[in-house]
């Protein structure tokens, strides 16, 4: 059975290797999804740490110049150029009666008007708010010693942070998202292997001279599904070495994130995405059979792509939290791989339970798959 079984293989691998378009597919989505994460992470962490002036439009500087002066302190200076296209305008406008306002211990009235939906322009504003909210706690303390009160009176509780995350769990916070991408390589990188080998195979009038060789549908179906679960551990291997690598030239220590993965722990991860793969096959392998066109498989497997990517979003970004989750497929490599990155002690009976269900549902799929192939209907695409 087994030489049966890595004949079928070795020659459904073969065949896939010479087809670029597999071998692309298999490598496009491991390699350039991390780079694009890569790409807007630099961004972000450049507008979090830009020390570049903030220019604005300040009108009526004339009657604040102590408050124009915090501002320069503070890197927020008045614009002398036109506005760039792509830009909008962040104008802060000074009151007229501020001196009157100051001299009566009134609040004095500032305007600040900008795009506040602006996404380029956001970290600017903010800057704009907080410096201008520090000048008006400066102002109220000054006005409560004034008048010979402890401006410490107005502080009813002073609340000391102890912040106890270690640089790896800041990581997971933002690694979260890389994460996925190493979850759903192993997704991806063997889809279009799997329905070339299936509907592709029926389209050509491959599959019924295969199914007429001496060996069984199971041992079939094993063939293929080993095949194509190459190429998505290849994916997975693939994201496994490029995201840690590509991280390293992230400035990521500038916002108190660290993110170092010994190999050691790169091997483990690259061992849980392996039951996640075949599980991925058997379910492509799965669809495009039931699929009566190539055409048709790739629309269905499209949509049964987004099981997977709601399932990891949706745990990922809801923050949930339950035990239970450690024990399924997919939930299980997800939560195993936010433990390697904060640096915590693996769970390794969680871990070890949910490779075992994925690898029994993965199971159970080929043996469905070997059943359908006894059908003339699911052979011929009737």
């Amino acid at each position: 059975m087994i030489t049966q079984i890595r004949i079928v293989w070795l020659k459904e691998l073969k065949d896939a290797l010479r087809d670029k378009r597999s071998v692309m597919a298999a490598m496009s989505y491991a390699f350039f999804g991390p780079l694009l994460m890569a790409g807007a992470f630099f961004l972000l962490i450049s507008q979090l740490t830009s020390e570049k002036d903030v220019e604005i439009d300040i009108r009526g500087g004339d009657y604040a110049p102590a408050l124009v002066q915090h501002l320069n302190n503070l890197g927020i200076v008045e614009r002398s150029e036109p506005w760039p296209a792509g830009k909008q305008p962040i104008t802060l406008d000074i009151d007229a009666s501020w001196a009157e306002y100051i001299a009566t211990a009134q609040p004095a009235k500032v305007t600040l008007t900008a795009d506040f939906s602006a996404q380029k322009q956001r970290a600017d504003i903010r800057r704009v708010e907080t410096a201008v909210s520090s000048y008006a706690q400066q102002l109220g303390v000054i006005r409560l010693q004034m008048r010979g009160i402890d401006p410490n009176a107005m502080r009813g509780i002073d609340l000391v942070k102890q912040d106890t995350a270690t640089k790896g769990s800041r990581a997971a916070i933002m690694m979260g998202s890389v994460l996925v991408f190493m979850l759903l390589s192993v997704f991806f990188s063997g889809m279009n292997v799997a329905i070339d080998i299936s509907a592709g195979e029926r389209e050509r009038n491959s599959l019924e001279l295969l199914l007429s060789q001496p060996l069984s549908a199971l041992q079939l179906v094993w063939g293929k599904t080993l095949a194509a679960g190459s190429f998505a551990i290849f994916g997975g291997l693939l994201s496994v070495i490029l995201i840690p690598l590509i991280f390293r030239y992230l400035p990521l220590h500038e916002i108190g994130i660290s993110v170092a993965i010994a190999w050691p722990m790169l091997l483990l991860i690259l061992l849980t995405l392996v039951p996640l793969a075949f599980l991925a096959t058997a379910m492509q392998l799965f669809v495009s059979f039931r699929a009566k066109s190539f055409k048709e498989a790739q629309t269905y497997i499209s949509l049964v792509l987004m099981v997977p990517m709601l399932a990891v979003f949706g745990v990922e970004f809801a923050r949930l939290k339950n035990q239970l989750l450690y024990y399924l497929p997919l939930t299980g490599q997800h939560q195993a791989l936010l433990d390697i990155i904060k640096g915590e002690s693996i769970q390794w009976l969680p871990l070890g339970v949910s490779a075992l269900v994925t690898l029994l549902v993965s199971y159970i799929l080929i043996r469905l798959i070997a059943r359908m192939l006894s059908s003339e209907k699911v052979v011929f695409g009737l």
